[in-house]
């Protein structure tokens, strides 16, 4: 064999490879939304976008506290906001938490679709917030938490 007819050969099969390479990585890509995911954030600049609200006495106290359901770059967040002091209170933020998964969630509650609502569904006398998230393999999770103003937390309330 010649160096010309080699060379040929050598060309074909490193093109071969990287065609797999390129395709095998692709496929990933487009299958795994975790990776896209990641690739996106990649590409596109941080954004912030407020997906629900809701106010509730989160702590007995007569103060109503908003709640809001974020969706960044980083992912789902829930925050809980209350009043700042003086002539013009401008909203606080007193608790922030990431859910465990990056895409929102709708639910059914008392004859409403919501992603975010806030109620005593354990009967302690204390209201939980209630926000549905989807993993990655579109299994649905409702995530409840319990605000903890002594904390400034939000704490995460396990069912039974």
């Amino acid at each position: 064999m010649g160096t010309e007819t080699i060379t040929r050969t050598i060309k074909g099969h490193l093109f071969k490879v990287f065609s797999i390479i390129f395709l095998v990585g692709l496929f990933t890509i487009v299958l795994d939304s975790d990776i896209r995911s990641n690739v996106r954030s990649l590409i596109q600049p941080s954004y912030r976008v407020i997906l629900a609200v809701a106010l509730a006495d989160l702590d007995g106290s007569g103060t109503k506290y908003q709640v809001l359901k974020v969706k960044t770059n980083e992912g789902l967040f829930l925050e809980v906001y209350g009043r700042g002091s003086g002539k013009l209170p401008a909203p606080t933020l007193l608790a922030s938490t990431k859910l465990p998964d990056r895409k929102d969630g709708y639910f059914t509650f008392n004859g409403e679709v919501t992603n975010l609502a806030i109620d005593d569904i354990d009967n302690d006398k204390k209201p939980e917030i209630l926000a549905t998230t989807f993993d990655g393999d579109l299994v649905a999770h409702l995530n409840v938490y319990r605000y903890v103003p002594g904390d400034k937390e939000l704490e995460l309330v396990h069912l039974h």
